[in-house]
């Protein structure tokens, strides 16, 4: 398996189950993410992981090409910059995530899209291997 396949298989995957949970336990992962924007160090500490897996996947999959890949990349770089903005700016982390917790509706159509997204790469790994 290549470091594509194997990237996409981990990201979809977590995509895909992360999505699952957010749409089927709605008020757990609610309180949750109150329980997290009360807590700055959790927000930076946050940033940090953020910071360390968007540098993993950037330096090792930067692959800019007119095909699915290209979304492994888009992933990385934009979990490093919110890394880096977590970090930087924890106080516009806070109110983004303020401004979330107000549309429960805009997190739901978020969370579909993360979820299509999860199940894009997961078919180009098994499906579009097996020639589904």
């Amino acid at each position: 398996m290549t470091s594509t396949y194997f990237l996409a298989a981990v990201i979809g995957w977590y995509l895909v189950i992360v999505s699952l949970i957010v749409l089927l336990r709605q008020r757990l992962v609610a309180g949750i993410v109150s329980d997290i924007l009360g807590q700055r160090a959790l927000l930076f500490f946050m940033g940090l992981v953020s910071l360390v897996i968007g540098l993993l996947l950037v330096i090792s999959h930067n692959v800019w090409v007119m095909s699915w890949p290209v979304i492994i990349t888009l992933i990385g770089w934009l979990t490093l910059i919110t890394g880096i903005l977590r970090m930087a700016f924890p106080d516009v982390s806070l109110r983004m995530g303020q401004w979330w917790q107000r549309r429960p509706v805009a997190i739901i159509v978020i969370t579909v899209i993360y979820l299509l997204i999860g199940l894009l790469l997961l078919y180009q790994v098994y499906g579009a291997r097996l020639g589904l």
